[in-house]
């Protein structure tokens, strides 16, 4: 058996724990595993490369991807179909093992489906959002990305009390990821796009919260509606200043944790074994804490929003 790895859509914390885990199976098997360079477009344009069993071994607990991964929509192309069974068949490719996120197992893995690819998904975003899934690979990660970064806010909060300082995380276009920031990191507020709270009300209880503890933490998502007028306007409504920190794309680059490389090789796992017993197309998801293939077409509804309790329960509201 021989398998290609791609990488489609963003990079994730556990890729490269995945690629190690997958390809020595791979080989402890006496089967192959190939990697794609730059994602469904390399694929297509065969930048396919032998993934080196030393090499990925030394980089599975780093963050992004040993495989570089592309934006560029290759399978819209009008002879994508003609081009990727080309190479499968030059290559002599059984299968492909894809990770990415919402948008990889919505468009990408039905359409290789109907194209008759026999292909498996493990979804990879930091931003937890996958329907069906209780969670997704590299999460866990860049929560653990955020917690030194609060611990340093708070520690200038202290020396320097009187202050608002708004921390926004990745995660668009959902507030899963701030959401979790926010309750581990016993955050004053969290900002979440599904529940946009009046201005004039957070205002108010961001003054409450600055006299009564000295400083306020707020966590907001990317995704949470004109953040960057959140950062004019508040000081001008309460007469506080405020600090802004956005952690950006080094989330989604963070070191892999010890959560994440256990799924990771878990996943993997259970998609080797998914190919090896026979199954052309899936989805592995992490459900009631373990790893299980769901067959065929995922659910066609979206995951539910953040937990709306926990979300009230941080917001005092």
């Amino acid at each position: 058996m021989k398998t290609c790895i791609v990488v489609s859509g963003g990079d994730a914390p556990g890729i490269n724990t995945a690629i190690e885990t997958f390809t020595r199976l791979a080989r402890q098997n006496g089967d192959q595993a190939l990697g794609a360079r730059n994602g469904m477009a390399g694929l297509l344009d065969d930048q396919l490369v032998e993934l080196d069993r030393s090499l990925v071994s030394l980089l599975a607990g780093r963050g992004g991807s040993i495989l570089p991964s592309s934006r560029r929509p290759a399978l819209q192309d009008p002879n994508a179909r003609e081009k990727l069974g080309d190479v499968m068949r030059r290559r002599g490719i059984d299968n492909l093992l894809l990770f990415g996120g919402d948008g990889t197992i919505r468009h990408v893995a039905p359409l290789l489906a109907e194209w008759g690819v026999s292909c498996i998904v493990l979804p990879t975003t930091i931003d937890n959002d996958v329907p069906g899934a209780d969670y997704t690979l590299g999460h866990d990660s860049a929560c653990n990305y955020a917690i030194p970064a609060v611990a340093a806010i708070r520690a200038t909060a202290h020396a320097l009390p009187g202050r608002i300082f708004l921390l926004e995380t990745l995660g668009a276009p959902t507030g899963h990821l701030a959401l979790a920031i926010a309750y581990a990191s016993g955050a004053d507020l969290a900002l979440l796009p599904e529940y946009p709270l009046e201005l004039d009300w957070l205002s108010e209880r961001l003054k409450q919260i600055v006299a009564r503890e000295g400083s306020a933490l707020v966590v907001a998502s990317e995704a949470y509606p004109d953040v960057d007028r959140l950062v004019e306007e508040i000081p001008r409504r309460t007469g506080i200043r405020l600090r802004y920190t956005a952690l950006g794309h080094a989330q989604r680059g963070a070191d892999v944790s010890h959560w994440d490389r256990r799924v990771a090789r878990d996943m993997s796992r259970v998609a080797w074994r998914a190919f090896q017993d026979g199954n052309v197309s899936g989805t592995v998801l992490w459900r009631a804490g373990a790893a299980m293939l769901r067959q065929g077409s995922p659910p066609a509804e979206h995951k539910p929003p953040p937990d709306r309790r926990l979300y009230e329960y941080i917001n005092r509201l």
